[in-house]
């Protein structure tokens, strides 16, 4: 996959509130779940529409796609804030 792009960067928050991802420029995330105060970071790339996350210290990953302005991962729908 090719370097995180810009034009993802910005902070998604799921559609029921419960988990917020800040996908920063230099191609590095924070998520945060609240019902259980989980939190990861990591390193986020994309390849345009699919997005891979990666936290080297609790060894999560996901992969995510963009449709139509909404970021699907983790089972969930992500909108920008």
């Amino acid at each position: 996959m090719r370097n995180a792009t810009h034009a993802l960067a910005g902070t998604w928050i799921s559609t029921d509130g419960r988990m917020r991802v800040q996908l920063n420029a230099d191609g590095t995330f924070d998520e945060v779940r609240t019902e259980n105060a989980r939190t990861f970071h990591g390193i986020w790339e994309s390849d345009g529409s699919r997005i891979r996350f990666r936290d080297p210290t609790t060894g999560y990953e996901a992969v995510g796609e963009l449709r139509d302005a909404v970021l699907y991962a983790d089972g969930c729908e992500f909108r920008r804030a």
